[in-house]
């Protein structure tokens, strides 16, 4: 069944949801998702799909739900039924909710939808690419190119909306392995991400880079301990973004006492310099959305506006309990679970100073090309950033030295005020999905400008 038929069934249900005075609506959630993964030894291909729908009541204290797996529209309307009927209005907490009347279907699936190309031709493709890096250098012990495809469809509907969005997704992930002179294995790797299946054409150039990289890092050596001068690139501080400031600018967690973001509204924590924000409709990144699951159509949220703490990212019960504006983040993993206020893509705002001239001004420090991973501390604001690799910078110049295995840490207050510059070059370059905690996984991504930041604490 179409788009359309299910926008209107689920409308159908929206009087039996609230037969008792109550807000009530329905998200229809269905992603499917293909893997094509080859290294020197095997293919792997796998496919998956996630349906259901959540139909929602609240009662003006508490959200009351039930999750549906697949599309069976008698079971849907003797859940909605049972599910309106057993709630009575009542009038402790206000949500700000959709009212605007819209009835809208919405698109990204690039030039080319990835879901016109058929199996055999994505298997040649990824085969192919895996070929070309393998043939880039001698030095490689392993290759993988990991092909991964999404299509993600939902349907919100309300008593004022009624919306579809159909978002594709190409990521492309080519991994170079190495090996070091004592035997231990290292490995390279850069992603590609975009709505449609160009994205899976990936310039020789780019992957004589990935290989060229690892070669590189087979000869890193360790970094001594200490404070260093650090230009950091877009991957980096989307990360910091990421798992610095985001998590503890997700309302809820302000909510439970559990974010040191609190303390710090309207007070100034880094220099004007500095700007940090969360954007669903960042086009092509793989964080985007035209509205959340919440049927809040995407805007931008300036977390951190020229260097003042600003606002947080809301769903409509936080938003609500906590009287802040409501932004377009609350989102679920899927149809049987919570909605809760997530990040989208997360990044430090473009500046006015260029790469080039951020570096001049290096006499003895480290660029920091990536890493492999974070953890969040909201309520500490404490920063750990894990799998660093770092290159030395003598006089503004890069010297090809690495190093590799670098923990970052520090305090996020007194990074942020360490950054003296920010670049207008920007990229979003990083995919993946985050979680709340380690459960609730949704798409984000994270990117940004390049910063330089003084006394930056690795080890």
């Amino acid at each position: 069944m179409g788009v359309s038929h299910k926008k209107i069934f689920l409308s159908t249900l929206l009087p039996l949801l609230e037969a008792g005075g109550c807000h009530g609506d329905a998200l229809y959630l269905r992603e499917e998702t293909l893997g094509v993964n080859k290294d020197n030894s095997s293919t792997d291909i796998g496919r998956q799909t996630d349906e259901g729908v959540k139909l929602r009541v609240f009662d003006g204290e508490r959200w009351h739900e039930r999750g549906l797996s697949g599309w069976d529209e008698r079971a849907l309307r003797r859940a909605a039924k049972a599910l309106g009927k057993n709630q009575k209005r009542q009038m402790k907490v206000r949500l700000e909710l959709p009212k605007e009347p819209l009835d809208a279907d919405y698109k990204a699936l690039g030039r080319t939808d990835p879901a016109t190309i058929p199996l055999r031709k994505k298997i040649a493709t990824v085969t192919d690419l895996h070929k070309r890096l393998s043939a880039t250098s001698k030095q490689l012990i392993n290759a993988r190119v990991y092909y991964d495809e999404m299509r993600e469809t939902k349907i919100y509907v309300n008593r004022h909306r009624q919306m579809s969005q159909e978002i594709g997704g190409c990521l492309v992930i080519m991994v170079a392995y190495v090996q070091t002179k004592d035997g231990d294995m290292r490995y390279h790797y850069k992603s590609f991400y975009d709505h449609g299946w160009e994205r899976t054409k990936i310039p020789a150039k780019e992957l004589k880079e990935v290989a060229r990289f690892a070669e590189r890092v087979a000869k890193a050596k360790k970094l001594p301990p200490g404070k260093y001068h650090c230009l950091l690139s877009p991957g980096m501080t989307g990360l910091l973004a990421h798992e610095s400031f985001g998590h503890g600018m997700e309302a809820d967690t302000i909510l439970k006492g559990r974010a040191k973001a609190k303390e710090w509204f309207g007070k100034r924590i880094a220099s004007a310099k500095v700007s940090i924000a969360d954007g669903p409709l960042e086009k092509g990144a793989h964080g985007f959305f035209f509205f959340d699951d919440e049927g809040w159509l995407a805007t931008k949220t300036l977390m951190v506006d020229k260097g003042i703490v600003n606002l947080p990212l809301t769903d409509a019960y936080s938003a609500a309990r906590l009287g802040v504006p409501r932004s377009s983040n609350g989102r679920a993993e899927s149809f049987d679970h919570k909605v809760y206020a997530r990040m989208t893509n997360t990044f430090f705002e473009p500046g006015s100073d260029t790469k080039k001239d951020m570096l001049a001004r290096i006499k003895d420090g480290l660029i920091l090309h990536n890493a492999s991973g974070g953890m969040e501390d909201p309520k500490g604001w404490g920063i750990q950033i894990q799998g660093v690799i770092a290159e030395r910078v003598k006089d503004g110049r890069p010297t090809g030295k690495l190093y590799y295995e670098i923990g970052m840490t520090g305090y996020l207050p007194t990074l942020l005020k360490n950054i003296q510059a920010v670049s207008k070059e920007f990229d979003i370059p990083g995919t993946g999905r985050c979680g709340k905690g380690h459960h609730d996984w949704v798409r984000v991504a994270e990117g940004g400008p390049w910063l330089l930041v003084k006394e930056v604490i690795l080890s």
